[in-house]
């Protein structure tokens, strides 16, 4: 009886699996790079959503005054500042007022503003900006070196940039 022998090798050879290896490390490095940068824009998109959302609330409120308060139409404002805004009812910001709400800014996240003294006021009624002065009408918020510009018209309308 003849014996056949056949010389089969199973398996991958070292060279083979470092390529793999490679590739693999390689693939897994860019997704993790565009990951990070894909929270960082959410973040920002987040945040700037929510604050236009403030804003127009804000707006409505100073024109259709605040339901189930005794101080029912009276001018609304925000105060801007780097790592917070405050949602305020009447003509100046009080820091005693209990009624405030403060908005905190999402970690590595900060505001800045050109409004005079930081402060967006929109007058009771018509609901349009209180001592609006151009070119000095916007909020940018930042995040983790992105920026985006909240700019506000004399009448109250928004834009992002």
């Amino acid at each position: 009886m003849m014996r056949r022998r056949l010389n089969s090798s199973a398996g991958f050879t070292l060279v083979e699996m470092l390529v793999v290896l490679a590739i693999f490390v390689v693939l897994a490095a860019l997704t993790t790079v565009n990951l990070g940068q894909t929270q960082t824009t959410t973040n920002l998109a987040t945040t700037v959503d929510t604050t236009l959302a403030d804003i127009k609330r804000q707006q409505l409120l100073a024109m259709a005054g605040d339901v189930g308060s005794s101080t029912s139409q009276q001018p609304q404002g925000i105060l801007v500042q780097s790592n917070q805004y405050t949602l305020f009812a009447g003509n100046t910001f009080n820091s005693g007022d209990s009624n405030n709400f403060v908005v905190s800014a999402p970690a590595n996240t900060t505001f800045s503003s050109t409004l005079p003294s930081s402060t967006l006021l929109f007058n009771k009624g018509p609901g349009d900006v209180s001592g609006f002065v151009n070119g000095s009408n916007t909020i940018t918020i930042t995040s983790k070196g992105s920026s985006k510009t909240i700019t506000v018209t004399r009448f109250g309308a928004l834009t992002v940039n």
